[in-house]
């Protein structure tokens, strides 16, 4: 009997001392993994890194506890999910480019956002193409390609690229002849399909470009300027109201205004004047104007960052107070989207 009990203590022992070894050797711990595949040259997030329990030993690691402070660096190299994450895998958006890479600084112009684009967006990024002019035909606007932003900040992208794609952002920047390229974010969130998008926008931005150009072969056999008039055409857009706008309206001139970003808080829309349409068709108005007014509305387009815009009014209407109420509206909105823009709520 006492030789049985003695081996079934022996026996407890050797159990016991298994399990309590093997904890020990086995001792699993909260390390920072990567929660999806993420490739060499992606944006990190807090949403890119969760925790997993490791038998991690003396293998260097992070906590698993520690995602968001890499938040907004750049992987160095490709991590498969549930890779091991360390800092030394991982660089700053300011840093030298990763091994052959070659920084490239690509300028984009937000003003057709009309809510903004943000860094991590899914944009379209379009030629701004070029309004015709009696000497030159010019060109519509269109989508080059879409792409989701990295590394922005202050209207510009910066990207660490191989030289073959920094050779092609140089040559697609110097074709475009120092035209900054525009960029309008997708809502793929809402389902949008980027190339369907692009299709619908270009089909309007073709018909808009067809129709001024058509109306400058029209004015060029029209009425001739008088002695010390210059002729200018200018673009007007009648997009905010849905019926048609004709030669011979009473129109309010509008600054369509600048949507505000995290840097800028750009400008509301506003009503500059009152207008008379005279020689208008289709989106174009020819004019014939001394130097100095022919130098203020040839730059009428430039300065305003777009065509301005047109809105009939009725007759008898007072048209004092009718821009006061429409730049009291569009100033409140503009306000909203500036806290949404400064805030994110």
């Amino acid at each position: 009997i006492i030789a049985i009990v003695a081996g079934l203590v022996v026996v407890a022992a050797s159990v016991a001392g298994f399990y309590y070894t093997s904890d020990v050797f086995d001792e699993r711990v909260p390390v920072l993994v990567a929660a999806v595949d993420i490739a060499a040259g992606d944006t990190i997030s807090a949403a890119s890194l969760t925790s997993d329990l490791v038998a991690i030993g003396s293998i260097p690691h992070e906590p698993g506890d520690a995602q968001f402070l890499y938040d907004g660096m750049i992987a160095a190299q490709p991590i498969p999910a549930g890779g091991l994450v360390r800092g030394n895998l991982l660089i700053f958006p300011d840093t030298e480019p990763v091994g052959v890479e070659l920084e490239v600084v690509v300028p984009l112009d937000t003003s057709i956002a009309t809510r903004g684009v943000a860094n991590g967006d899914t944009v379209l990024m379009i030629d701004p193409g070029a309004l015709p002019t009696p000497a030159d035909p010019g060109r519509p606007r269109t989508v080059m390609s879409h792409f989701r932003l990295e590394n922005f900040a202050d209207s510009q992208m910066t990207l660490f690229v191989s030289p073959e794609e920094w050779a092609e952002w140089r040559s697609l920047l110097r074709d475009m002849g120092g035209v900054v390229p525009m960029v309008m974010k997708v809502p793929v969130e809402l389902g949008a399909d980027p190339d369907e998008m692009a299709q619908r926008i270009e089909a309007v931005w073709l018909a808009e470009w067809s129709a001024l150009v058509e109306a400058l072969s029209d004015a060029a056999s029209g009425p001739a300027p008088g002695p010390g008039e210059l002729e200018v055409f200018v673009p007007l857009d009648s997009s905010l109201v849905p019926t048609p706008v004709n030669n011979g309206d009473l129109v309010l001139l509008v600054d369509p205004g600048q949507a505000p970003d995290s840097d800028d808080p750009g400008r509301p829309r506003s009503v500059l004047q009152e207008l008379l349409l005279d020689n208008y068709e289709s989106g174009l108005m020819r004019m014939f104007l001394p130097p100095e007014e022919w130098v203020r509305w040839r730059s009428l387009p430039e300065r305003l960052g777009a065509p301005p815009m047109i809105i009939p009014v009725a007759p008898g209407t007072d048209t004092g107070d009718m821009a006061g109420r429409l730049d009291a509206e569009w100033d409140r909105v503009w306000r909203v989207d500036v806290q949404v823009a400064l805030t994110g709520t």
